[in-house]
């Protein structure tokens, strides 16, 4: 047998040992697999949990926050105060269980929460629960409702009354009690009052009377926190009674020399204040050193208005015979030479204190450039002039006049000539009149008080702001305008130089023409006499009543203020309405 060779038995018995140790290393490593699974398996539910629980804190901390947003909704919804419990960029913080919310309201227009009821509000809501926090920013502005007596073309609380006129408008005329028609006026307008009178007739289209109709209105108390026009009044630039023209009102500056010589000119002359000769006070003017062509002379160009008749008045002492005459000089852009517009030459003795007086009418061409008064004298020889007036013939006492300017939010020719940037002017005369005519007046004007308020001949007025009235007035207010467009050529005034166009366009000339409208609301406290042509674009609001009388009247009544009217004409405060698309993280 060979020794070499390994019985089966024992070949056998070491295979199977060599194959018994491969299972073991294969139950070992299949079990390692096991544990690494389960210990991931366990991982996995750990890092899951977390992530569950940060999702789970997330959306509650998003739910704090949208919390935040509905608490600053209820507290604006139930608390009249709620401006003033708020403070700019001051967090207001709110505990819930497991979490909190605090929330931040700011102003975007001034800064100031408190200040004006009408700015919209941005709310900042942070939510925090846990470890998370999310953040929601949303936008409120506010809901201004037009008052429903608003809404109506023509309102009155006692009688509107048509009489024998032409009204055309797009909106109702309403009134509480009565609604009249005399002699035969065609009635375009829908109207609605407890009472109807007159031929029914001339009512074109609906007419409906009977029962009572409560509306909101506007709140004309003067005294009242609410006053229509107490917004206007608080956000005017005043020009004051003593700032407008009257009836009798001095032209001419420094006629007495009582001072010094301001405000004239010599012309190839010198003047000199002389105590010596006087016609009143203790002093008058000596012209001396006369040459060619040689006049006193002041310039008056701001005073002037076009084919105006002005009272022109001067004491005269001269010191040998002569003819002295009054004279306008008056320079245009339209023309090389000046318009003269001189008086009677008046024949004046020696030594002796003489009065020469005349009429003038005043005219040019274009735009007026300089007008100058002089006096005009056939010697060479020295005199003395004193008491010089010119008053314009035309303008009584008792009424201040706008005429033949144009006011806005760049220009203002009245008193100091302070602008109104954003186009509001307060003009108080109380016991006066206030005339207002052959204007464009880019503004708001609002009068606390004045006798009555009249417009005439023509006007072209747009104010300012987005469907801001045009006229607030404690009076009376007569529209009586009688032409259907604005002439600079006829007025002899550029309304639209550079700094103020009309709807973008601007020039120098004196050539344009505007239409006779009055675009906004027209409220008074007292009666309204509707009897002009200009076309208006209401609402006409009255305390009292309503007459029509215009023998051609429209009032394109804009729909736009009911969805955007302004300050006075909605209840104050306003609703604030969340602007769901402006809600972001």
């Amino acid at each position: 047998m060979d020794s070499n060779r390994i019985p089966w038995k024992r070949q056998r018995r070491t295979r199977f040992n060599r194959r018994a140790g491969s299972i073991y290393i294969v139950a070992m490593g299949t079990s390692l697999i096991v544990v690494c699974l389960a210990v991931a398996s366990l991982q996995a539910v750990r890092v899951q949990r977390r992530i569950n629980d940060e999702l789970s804190q997330t959306v509650n901390a998003k739910k704090l926050a949208q919390s935040g947003i509905e608490f600053a909704q209820h507290r604006i919804l139930t608390d009249p105060s709620w401006r003033t419990f708020f403070s700019n960029g001051t967090a207001v913080k709110r505990t819930t269980t497991g979490g909190s919310f605090s929330v931040i309201l700011t102003d975007p227009v001034d800064g100031i929460i408190s200040k004006q009821t009408t700015d919209p509000i941005v709310v900042t809501s942070t939510g925090s629960f846990g470890s998370a926090s999310q953040k929601l920013t949303a936008y409120l502005e506010p809901q201004s409702q037009l008052f429903a007596a608003c809404r109506s073309a023509l309102y009155a609380p006692t009688s509107i009354a048509f009489n024998n006129c032409t009204i055309t408008a797009n909106q109702w005329a309403y009134c509480d009690k009565t609604i009249s028609a005399s002699s035969n006026p065609d009635v375009n307008m829908n109207c609605l009052a407890g009472s109807l009178s007159g031929k029914s007739s001339c009512f074109k289209q609906r007419a409906i009377a009977g029962g009572i109709w409560p509306m909101a209105k506007p709140d004309l108390v003067t005294t009242s926190t609410s006053y229509v026009g107490k917004y206007y009044i608080d956000n005017a630039v005043t020009i004051n009674a003593s700032d407008l023209p009257t009836g009798g009102t001095e032209l001419i500056q420094n006629g007495s020399f009582e001072i010094d010589t301001a405000n004239w000119t010599g012309m190839n002359c010198t003047l000199t204040r002389d105590t010596s000769q006087k016609k009143g006070g203790t002093c008058s003017c000596l012209v001396s050193g006369q040459g060619f062509l040689s006049n006193p002379g002041q310039n008056i160009t701001e005073q002037m208005i076009i084919d105006r008749n002005y009272n022109v008045s001067f004491w005269i002492r001269t010191t040998e015979d002569q003819i002295i005459a009054p004279i306008i000089y008056l320079t245009g852009s339209g023309s090389f030479l000046p318009v003269v517009r001189a008086g009677a030459g008046v024949s004046v003795l020696s030594g002796v204190w003489t009065q020469v007086s005349s009429t003038l009418n005043v005219t040019w061409v274009g735009t007026l450039t300089k007008a100058e008064f002089q006096i005009s004298s056939t010697k060479s020889s020295n005199y003395h002039f004193d008491a010089v007036s010119i008053i314009d013939a035309e303008r009584v006492p008792g009424t201040r006049y706008i005429e033949n300017v144009l006011i806005g939010n760049t220009r203002n020719p009245f008193g100091t000539n302070s602008v109104s940037a954003n186009g509001i002017y307060s003009i108080n005369t109380p016991g006066e009149r206030i005339l207002i005519r052959n204007c464009r007046i880019n503004a708001t004007i609002v009068v606390p008080a004045s006798s009555n308020v009249q417009i005439g001949n023509a006007v072209s007025w747009e104010p300012i702001g987005r469907n801001f009235p045009t006229l607030i007035a404690n009076a009376p207010i007569d529209n009586l305008t009688t032409i259907t467009s604005l002439s600079e050529a006829t007025i002899g005034v550029n309304l639209n130089p550079v700094g103020s166009p009309y709807r973008g366009v601007s020039d120098i000339d004196a050539s344009d023409s505007y239409p006779s409208l009055i675009t906004g609301a027209i409220v008074s406290t007292g009666d309204i006499l509707l009897g002009g042509l200009s076309t208006l674009s209401g609402p006409v609001h009255s305390g009292t009543n309503i007459n029509v009388t215009s023998s051609n009247l429209n009032i394109n009544f804009p729909s736009d203020i009911i969805l955007n009217p302004p300050p006075g004409f909605f209840a104050d405060p306003p609703r604030m309405r969340l602007i769901t698309s402006s809600l972001q993280p």
